[in-house]
């Protein structure tokens, strides 16, 4: 009976419904001590993830013949484990050497062929995101279908061209610099204006510099357009003008062609584009500051997102972030600036690790995973799911879950979604991630939220996290009570608690 016992392996999405009793029925089970039991898959609504049913796919379905030739034959549903709808164990084209659960490899065919992908990266895990798929919608009938819009070319940037050097960059990175201080102290000098100075005025010149600001950053490609779309969060140091101008940033970048993104996908997935999907879409339906993402299907059937990274970026940031460290200097030593009272170079240094960290998919993919995780039990809140047998460091697969931007008010109010609603639940998840979980989305702007058919948050781009330790979230849920309870002198004390954690870089500055 152990030794029965220990050959049994199941599913993760077996039922916990009571395997059915065979009674004497001798067709059925022999009379001998030894039992049978029957594992099977479920469609249940009880199992899913993020509020979406899932179920399983017949392997058959992810054969398909091109040109005489198999597609992945040495993977079943994306997964390198020979793991088929339950079954314990997995008899493949007549190999019985398929064993669920990752026990072995699957041997298809009698060749015992191994592809490695991003699952092989995740702590040496063998688990597979593809076994359970979404239940499919056309686009017909999904309201939420993104439309794809032509987006503008980076083929007239410097900073594309293949011949870029490093000298230019730095000479174009230092022009920018000095035109956009000179600019700023024009701006500033009343004596600047020749028809007398007024606010109004003021107000016309910084909405013109603001202008030229965002043209000039987007010149100045990847790095920068990050800087930008950062800074718009943050009226707290910028002029209104450069804030509005900046978040233009969010959703208007410059994408590259179909062709770049086709082969960088084949180098880094180490296949064609046509074997690796079933359909690919050569527009991209957004493009960002680090890469773009394209609608994809799988060979299951799956809707993804496919996020690829743009290529030479690394390259680019090593330049780039050596003659940022130079600017943070010079601010640093500058009255004009705050540098006595801004730590510059504390920002850039925390900038420059961020930066480094958001162009590792892998990474990136990790921090999704351990965010939904921490929202398991918060139906409001929804984190596509990443697909780990097509995902590299440059290139993310990811469920495919379009919704309303969170800042589209017009559409929002058009399909009668609650705006208050919206924001408690806005803020209900943050106060989770800082005081309850301590991981948190370190860049929340418009474009990496949306909001769900059913009024649920989606959260996009986990390339940028924060993590606060505990004894620190301590005394911030502290200083939230003492908030609430209207208590001022509990205030002041739990503000001197966070103040002397400052020097431990507990509270380092985030980017």
């Amino acid at each position: 009976m152990a030794m029965m016992m220990a050959d049994l392996s199941f599913s993760a999405s077996i039922s916990n419904a009571k395997l059915p009793r065979y009674g004497n029925d001798s067709s059925l089970v022999k009379r001998s001590s030894m039992f049978r039991a029957e594992a099977r898959s479920t469609e249940s609504e009880k199992y899913t993830t993020n509020g979406r049913s899932r179920k399983m796919v017949p392997t058959t379905e992810l054969m398909r013949s091109k040109g005489g030739g198999r597609a992945r034959t040495d993977t079943v549903n994306g997964s390198l484990n020979g793991a088929v709808n339950g079954s314990t164990k997995a008899v493949i084209n007549g190999s019985t050497n398929g064993v669920v659960n990752g026990s072995t490899r699957a041997v298809i065919n009698g060749s015992p062929k191994v592809v490695v992908t991003g699952t092989s990266l995740v702590n040496g895990s063998n688990m597979s995101s593809l076994v359970k798929t979404q239940k499919q919608m056309s686009a017909r009938d999904d309201p939420f279908e993104e439309e794809l819009k032509v987006l503008p070319s980076d083929e007239g940037f410097s900073w594309a061209k293949a011949n870029y050097n490093s000298v230019q960059r730095s000479i174009d990175i230092w022009s920018f610099v000095l035109s956009l201080r000179i600019r700023i102290l024009f701006d500033n000098a009343k004596w600047a204006y020749p028809g007398g100075f007024s606010e109004e005025n003021q107000k016309i010149r910084r909405r013109n510099t603001a202008s030229w600001l965002r043209e000039q950053v987007l010149q100045l490609g990847p790095t920068f357009i990050k800087l930008g779309q950062l800074s718009s969060t943050r009226s707290d140091l910028f002029p209104k003008e450069f804030v509005d101008e900046l978040a233009k940033l969010q959703d208007r970048v410059p994408a590259f062609s179909p062709e770049k993104a086709k082969a960088f996908i084949e180098k880094e997935m180490g296949c064609s584009v046509d074997v690796a999907f079933k359909e690919f879409e050569d527009r991209p339906i957004a493009a960002a500051s680090l890469g773009q993402v394209h609608r994809a299907v799988l060979h299951n059937g799956e809707r993804v997102a496919v996020k690829v990274q743009r290529p030479g970026l690394r390259k680019l940031f090593d330049i780039d972030l050596r003659n940022l460290k130079l600017v943070a200097e010079y601010f640093q030593r500058s009255e004009k600036f705050g540098g006595p009272s801004r730590d510059w170079i504390g920002i850039y240094d925390e900038c420059s690790k961020i930066l480094y960290e958001e162009i590792d998919y892998i990474n990136e993919g990790k921090n999704a995973d351990r965010f939904r995780r921490d929202f398991r039990n918060i139906k409001w809140v929804r984190v596509p799911l990443i697909m780990w047998d097509y995902t590299t460091e440059k290139v993310l697969t990811l469920e495919y879950a379009p919704g309303i931007k969170i800042n589209n008010l017009a559409v929002l109010d058009s399909r009668g979604y609650s705006r208050s609603l919206i924001a408690s639940r806005s803020i209900e998840s943050y106060l989770i991630q800082i005081l309850k979980t301590g991981f948190f989305h370190a860049d929340p702007h418009p474009g990496n939220l949306a909001i769900d058919k059913d009024g649920s948050l989606i959260y996009y781009d986990f390339g940028m996290m924060g993590e606060i330790k505990s004894f620190t979230r301590d005394r911030l849920l502290s200083l939230f009570y003492a908030v609430y309870e209207k208590d001022a002198n509990k205030v002041i004390k739990a503000l001197i608690d966070l103040e002397a954690l400052q020097p431990t870089g507990d509270l380092s500055p985030v980017c």
